[in-house]
């Protein structure tokens, strides 16, 4: 392969720089809603996110933030994705090019071309990928851990190469290095360190039979996870067996494992079991070497103790960036999350992500949370089909080509060299099968008050971005088959004929093209600003030194980005709701963002406590007297007169109270309804918001107010073009936008201000599109004046609007709805049955895509009703209800009974 280094390189490098093109032209040039305005603002300050802490790549991103090559801080920070991916898509094609040249004889020049179109092919393939580009454009962790976890198995295959040289024990501990240091990016970085490991403590003398059994045993333990999950027999029985199938291999192989390097990468494993245990077991893999060195000596056994000893420490040096979040966190940074500083405990408790209650991940397993069929097949938010079939192509039978061309490269891989294929093969099905066992996804079937297994509330596809990307990598040591299978079969002996069809092959370099256009659209974020237009609106709602209550992610880490990174209306203190009930947050927005509660910190900060013997807990050392509920209690959940009163909704009760009217009080939603303040009759309408008022509002909205922010305040960039790609997520946040303009316009016109009611409803038509609702309210205005050219002519223009919108954003479930229900309304004004058939079609194909959805649920059954089609609700409610947390649903109990279920659908 040394005739072609410089051509293999200069292909590397240009796979790194088309990759590297498309990205920087889609990336983000703000920030993302989710975690990408958390990261961000903990990289620009240096803070502390979400359990457990990322802090390599806090660190990284805070690199990022310093280097002025384009002006935007967050744009900078998104720059540390792009090059990470590109990165991974460059590893990806080296290591194609490389595994081909173990399949074919590498000094064959035909051969080597078709490694390298293989590699190109493979590596485009891994690049334009829908989720992998799709972290590849905004600040996340997947795309710097992507190119870690390719470059360990191109760096491992190196390795295996050149066994038994001191260059191959370089890079093996660099690979170790990389596996510990990737934790402080994400978790699964380590995720394949198992499959790696088996380069490493397999001697050179291992035969492929002896790697067959390894990897054989490594898919064996993820089947096993079925096997014992759900009361047969779980952890325990689990552990059990594999520990006989570990001893029976150690028994077998134990002439042809590097035991030294066995015990050092063990030590450093347990780390995917817990912080805890890795502190405890790395101290011991040093001792339990340490013997051993000293035993070699005299007994003259080679288990190169010296090698081991540098996996331990460079391991041990890998994971010391964790040290930056009790160091970071002791200075107090603005956003500290679980404040990991206060003590040993915490810290660790931090790191193993167990503060909210959560056991761990390993004894989760075995509890499963969703069907199989659901976890594995298409179900809403966590499907892991429902993600593959679209990662290259549209999905359903457009997928079968590529899934074919993935599975031609893992057989090829395995008949051509065994060793290198089964591994490859292990490290594919660890990263879906296994994750999707591991991560245990809620489907939302399985819900009882006891474990509260809602169906996920996002999309999970990025979990399973490293199966995307080895199937990629795997697509194009398929395309090498099916060239390589071409010239066997076509050509035979004759080389002339070889030759045209290898050359003819470099048109399958234009494959990836269909992945590239299939998801350029979907992953543009180059114009969309609506997660910084959003939190600013919110912003801009509060007045001076405001509190303003937010409920979870996608309404706090945008303000949080807003504040820290661009100093916009840091007067203004964002509580969020969900973080409310956690002492550590209760004790930071009292202590360092001068929050007005109460509660002193020894009634506030849990502590480990023993309710009875054996069973301990935690709470606060003293009680407080929740004031509303006038009742003497601890700072913790609890059920009273039998009504569940939360953590959060004692402390909002208790800053109203201690506010004293001093500062205005807002609140992103409707504040709790079982508030003993009655916290809603006082919650005035302004703009987005909810503003806590001293006496109750008639209507309980501010028109003034309402008007003038949409009107003259509110930013709706890129909400008005179809260009701007959008899920479901951020239609969905926008909802209430629009409702809130309904109802202001409504308001308007029953108080006969029509002239501040029309320009309001064309302005907002103007800036925000897509919303029917402003359009269908209208028309009922020229309805009743008798205008009903202008009624059909606004219909017409939101059902060519929407079918536009739908068209560019062909998964948004709530257009696919939307127009349906613009559909039937037309239809009826046309009289077109065709139409209004049409419109309750669409309306069901949106509420299929997440029968869990309330709102898509209300749609259809409304279409239903409304168009006498009322024995169909039934079949919508059945589906409704399989998701058990639906039964509580009003509007459900309203149709059929408070205390009934739908009856089932007749065959």
């Amino acid at each position: 392969m040394n005739k072609c280094d410089r051509t293999n390189a200069f292909l590397a490098g240009l796979v790194f720089l088309a990759s590297f093109i498309v990205y920087a032209l889609t990336v983000q040039q703000s920030f993302s809603f989710w975690d990408c305005g958390e990261f961000i603002a903990c990289s620009t300050i240096l803070g502390i996110p979400h359990p457990p802490g990322t802090p390599m790549f806090v660190l990284l991103g805070k690199i990022f933030s310093m280097i002025p090559f384009v002006e935007d801080i967050s744009h900078r920070i998104n720059y540390l994705s792009v090059i990470s991916s590109a990165l991974t898509a460059m590893f990806s094609y080296l290591l194609i090019v490389r595994l081909v040249g173990h399949f074919y004889d590498r000094e064959d020049k035909l051969n080597r071309l078709v490694a390298f179109i293989s590699g190109i092919c493979g590596a485009f393939f891994v690049a334009f990928s829908a989720t992998n580009w799709g972290n590849s454009v905004e600040t996340e962790v997947y795309g710097p851990s992507l190119a870690l976890m390719v470059a360990m198995v191109w760096l491992a295959v190196r390795y295996w190469e050149i066994r038994g040289t001191s260059r191959a024990t370089q890079l093996m501990v660099l690979v170790m290095y990389m596996a510990l240091a990737g934790i402080g990016i994400h978790m699964t970085v380590f995720l394949i360190a198992p499959v790696i490991a088996i380069f490493f403590i397999l001697k050179k003398e291992a035969t492929p039979r002896d790697w067959l059994m390894v990897c054989g045993a490594v898919i064996l333990e993820i089947l096993m996870i079925i096997l014992f999950a759900n009361g047969r027999g779980g952890e325990p029985a689990f552990i059990g067996v594999t520990g006989l199938i570990v001893v029976g291999l150690l028994v077998m192989l134990y002439r042809k494992i590097n035991w030294g390097i066995l015990i050092a990468i063990g030590s450093l494993s347990t780390v995917m079991l817990s912080f805890s245990k890795f502190i405890w077991m790395v101290p011991v893999g040093l001792a339990v070497i340490t013997v051993l060195a000293i035993l070699s000596k005299s007994t003259g056994l080679n288990i190169r103790w010296r090698s081991a000893m540098a996996i331990l420490v460079v391991g041990i040096i890998g994971i010391s960036s964790h040290l930056y979040i009790p160091i970071r966190s002791s200075l107090n940074p603005r956003i500290d999350e679980n404040n990991p500083s206060r003590d040993y405990r915490t810290f660790v408790n931090y790191l193993d992500r167990s503060q909210y209650g959560q056991g761990s991940m390993v004894e989760r397993m075995f509890e499963r949370r969703g069907e199989l069929e659901n976890q594995f097949g298409r179900h809403p938010h966590m499907g892991f089909w429902s993600y593959f079939e679209e990662q290259y192509s549209h999905g359903g039978w457009g997928f079968v080509p590529f899934l074919l061309l993935g599975l031609i490269g893992l057989i090829v891989a395995i008949r051509r060299r065994l060793e290198l294929g089964i591994a490859f093969m292990a490290l594919f099905v660890i990263c879906s099968v296994g994750l999707v066992l591991y991560m245990n996804f809620a489907d939302g079937t399985q819900f009882t008050s006891q474990n509260n297994a809602y169906l996920e509330v996002r999309n999970r596809d990025y979990f399973f971005t490293p199966a995307f990307v080895f199937f990629g990598i795997a697509m194009g040591l398929g395309v090498g088959g099916v060239i390589q299978f071409l010239r066997e079969k076509l050509a035979g002996g004759n080389e002339a004929m070889q030759q045209t069809i290898v050359y003819a092959s470099f048109v399958l370099i234009l494959l990836p093209g269909i992945t590239l256009a299939k998801n350029y659209h979907i992953n543009d974020r180059s114009d969309n600003y609506l997660p910084l237009n959003y939190a600013k609106n919110i912003l801009d709602t509060c007045g001076e030194n405001a509190i303003v209550f937010t409920s979870g992610d996608n309404d706090t880490f945008p303000t949080w980005c807003l504040q820290e990174v661009y100093n916009y209306r840091k007067d203004v203190r964002v509580v969020c709701l969900s973080l409310l009930n956690t002492d550590w947050y209760v004790e930071q927005m009292k202590n360092r963002y001068d929050v007005p509660i109460s509660l002193t910190d020894e009634q506030i900060l849990w502590y480990p406590f023993e309710y009875r013997p054996g069973v301990w807990g935690n709470r606060p050392k003293e009680m407080f007297n929740d004031r509303p509920r006038r009742n003497k209690t601890f700072m913790q959940g609890h059920m009273l007169d039998n009504v569940s009163v939360r953590v959060q909704d004692m402390i909002v009760d208790d800053i109203v109270i201690e506010n004293k009217w001093q500062v205005p009080i807002y609140f992103s939603g409707p504040p709790y309804g079982s508030s003993p303040l009655k916290l809603r009759d006082y919650a005035v309408a302004e703009g987005n918001l909810y503003h806590l008022k001293r006496e109750p509002v008639e209507g309980q909205i501010d028109l003034d107010r309402c008007y003038d922010l949409f009107m003259n305040t509110y930013s709706f960039k890129g909400m008005e073009s179809s260009d701007v790609y959008r899920d479901d997520n951020a239609t969905g946040i926008y909802q209430s936008v629009g409702a809130r303009v309904v109802q202001v316009y409504d308001r308007l016109l029953n108080t006969g201000d029509t002239t501040r009611a029309l320009a309001l409803i064309e302005k907002i038509q103007n800036d925000y599109a897509e919303y029917w609702q402003l359009y269908l309210i209208q028309t009922e205005y020229y309805d009743i004046k008798g205008d009903s050219a202008k009624s059909l002519s606004l219909v017409n223009q939101i059902h060519d609007t929407l079918t536009v919108f739908l068209a560019s954003n062909e998964s948004n479930l709530m257009y696919r709805q939307d127009l349906g229900m613009v559909k039937l309304d037309l239809g009826k004004r046309r009289g077109d049955t065709v139409m209004v058939n049409e419109g309750i079609e669409l309306v069901w194909e949106g509420f299929k895509g997440n029968p869990n959805n309330a709102f898509a649920f209300r749609k259809l059954a409304t279409a239903l009703i409304q168009n006498n089609r009322v024995a169909e609700v039934s079949e919508a409610a059945q589906m409704f209800v399989e998701y058990k947390i639906n039964l509580q649903d009003p509007y459900l109990q309203q149709l059929f009974g408070r205390s009934s279920v739908p009856p089932p659908v007749s065959p």
